[in-house]
């Protein structure tokens, strides 16, 4: 890589490798299909450019600026984009001193932007009991066992990753999930928690109830919605069903800390920016108002440090529809007044409005082939006056719906709040919108409702063809994740990795992959299989790129600031070891950054001469 300053000095680096940086993760390690970099190959710096200039030449630049689509050069003078273009021109426009990255025809972009993830929870969990990859009660046993052996001071032992299929099953009470027996006979002298794949229910031990108050005599939170699964005699199973059946317990497990979310982001945040990611969208801090607190708390400290190495915009959670619009609005409020900074801010409220597929909780509009339609927590009148409050506050809501049924009640209180409520700053966000009507997408344009959606789920990902068949009937489960039609439909379309809820491998979360699948409907590397259906939802790559920088920017309100490389915005950009158009599809997702720039501050960089 020749990259050079004009006066022949480099600034020094921080070198660092994946488990120095990264250790709370060092567990999902063995999942990876990335395969291992040389130790001097990652690095990162904490000086790289922040001041002074950038000259990037000679290499394919695709800017995202419909006024200027191509480049061959950047110029980022003090943190700022202040010419793409030609490389003779940018040449004479740098200064003498100014650093130069010879690109040497290599990519560069601007900053993938991931509109709908969790790196707060993402951190927490992966610091944590790891059973992603297994496939029965048996193998969550196996796992927990050995990390209670070898973790004997813990108090609480809290996991992450059991499969879905466990939902469904009928366990040895007599009813479908999970059943705290089965943990009771691995450990049953600590608390067990252990969240699912998709992050929609927790399976806790016996001790894990008696420590959370949690008995036959204890109220579901929302009764058919969120709720705990009991047996014949009413007790609990031990399945906590949906989020404010077992996100509230994190504090009363001494979970959620800001020392918790302090480590958790310190070594989640530097590998999204290995992965290009320089802005993300936290959709949702689920656990309370502390527990979102002490996450801001702990943002703070580290942007303070100057340890940010993305712009982070995070949400106020709504799972209980006897919140209002207007206290949601006021709880927003309060908190940019006391948090918001050059890097963090918070303008959204995340309203978890159905659940999922393998939980059998999305609210369809015909029923699941077992019976049974899942639920909505707001519809009608009720959503329809949150979201008026909202708009009354120019407060943006990005509302959880993967079911048809939320899909169109959402649409319908969209309605109703614009008609309460004419003029407004506040947006409307629809996350996931895995299966929906037509007549429903066609009035997405009308509404101005946005759509951020997981391209990763657009390929048969852990069976998911099977499983979607399963519960829906073959036809709907083939027409599920149609991101062409939302993408023509929609005034805006934003993606992001919704990771860990994805049910991803951390390294499988990327950018890359997500734009791959999007392309080709396949799992990554697969050349010629089978694409996932629907027939005719492959997207442009274009597109997906637009999906991941300017669109997702825009969801953000960072368009002023970053999604493009034009004078005037922030550079932040990413270089890629290869021209994305010149590459096959299937092997997209193995592209490597090869150094990430956040607002002119190198972040990531793969190659020691960079």
């Amino acid at each position: 890589m020749n990259t050079r300053r004009r006066t022949n000095t480099r600034q020094p680096k921080l070198q660092r490798t994946l488990l120095a940086v990264f250790p709370a993760l060092a567990g999902l390690a063995a999942f990876s299909c990335v395969p291992d970099e040389p130790e001097q190959a990652r690095r990162s710096s904490a000086d790289g450019g922040a001041t002074g200039e950038t000259l990037f030449s000679n290499g394919v630049v695709w800017t995202a600026d419909p006024a200027n689509p191509r480049a061959e050069a950047v110029l980022v003078r003090d943190g700022e984009i202040v010419f793409a273009g030609a490389n003779d021109e940018a040449a004479g426009m740098a200064g003498g001193d100014a650093r130069v990255v010879d690109l040497a025809g290599r990519m560069l972009l601007p900053g993938f932007v991931d509109a709908h993830i969790h790196p707060a929870v993402a951190g927490l969990l992966g610091s944590k009991l790891q059973v992603i990859g297994s496939e029965t009660v048996a193998d969550v046993q196996a796992a927990l066992a050995d990390y209670a052996a070898a973790n004997p001071d813990e108090e609480t032992l809290f996991g992450f990753g059991f499969p879905g299929a466990l939902n469904t099953a009928v366990n040895s009470a007599g009813v479908p999930g999970p059943h705290r027996a089965d943990l009771d006979a691995v450990v049953s002298d600590r608390p067990v928690m252990i969240l699912a794949i998709d992050a929609h229910s927790a399976w806790l031990n016996t001790k894990a109830l008696e420590v959370a108050g949690i008995d036959a005599s204890t109220p579901d939170p929302l009764p058919g919605v969120h709720y705990y699964q009991r047996d014949a005699n009413g007790e609990p199973t031990g399945w906590a069903v949906e989020s404010s059946a077992f996100w509230p317990l994190l504090p009363r497990f001494g979970v959620g800390s800001v020392e918790d979310f302090r480590a958790a982001l310190s070594a989640m945040l530097p590998e999204l920016s290995a992965m290009g990611v320089t802005s993300v969208f936290d959709a949702g801090i689920p656990g309370g108002e502390a527990t979102l607190r002490n996450a801001l708390q702990a943002l703070a400290g580290l942007e303070k440090e100057g340890a940010l190495p993305v712009r982070y915009r995070t949400t106020a959670y709504v799972d209980n529809p006897a919140t209002s619009g207007a206290e949601a609005a006021a709880l927003v409020g309060e908190l940019r007044r006391e948090f918001a900074s050059e890097l963090v801010d918070l303008h959204t409220v995340k309203i978890a409005n159905d659940g999922t597929f393998e939980g059998l909780t999305a609210a369809v509009l015909d029923p699941y082939a077992g019976g049974g339609s899942g639920a909505v927590l707001l519809e009608g009148e009720t959503f329809a006056r949150l979201l008026g409050e909202l708009r009354e506050a120019g407060v943006d809501a990005h509302v959880h719906a993967i079911g048809d049924r939320t899909f169109r009640a959402t649409l319908d209180a969209v309605a109703a709040a614009r008609s309460a409520v004419p003029e407004s700053d506040g947006r409307v966000v629809i996350a996931h919108a895995m299966l929906a009507d037509p007549a429903d997408m066609a009035r997405l344009g009308d509404l101005d409702v946005m759509i951020q959606t997981t391209p990763h789920w657009a390929h048969d990902l852990a069976g998911s063809l099977a499983l979607y068949s399963r519960a829906l009937g073959a036809e709907r489960g083939a027409r599920i994740m149609r991101l062409k039609d939302l993408w023509e439909a929609a005034p805006l379309v934003a993606f992001g990795a919704d990771y860990p809820a994805t049910g991803l491998p951390f390294p499988q979360a990327s950018p890359l992959h997500g734009i791959e699948i999007g392309v080709t409907r396949r799992a990554p590397g697969d050349a010629d299989g089978p694409p996932y259906p629907p027939a005719g939802q492959s997207m442009a790559l274009e597109d997906m790129l637009l999906g991941y920088t300017a669109n997702a920017a825009r969801q953000l309100r960072l368009d002023d600031q970053a999604g493009t490389i034009a004078p005037g915005k922030q550079a932040d950009l990413i270089v890629l070891e290869r021209n994305l158009f010149g590459v096959p599809a299937h092997e997209i997702h193995a592209v490597a950054v090869d150094l990430t720039m956040s607002a002119g501050r190198i972040v990531f960089s793969r190659n020691d001469g960079e």
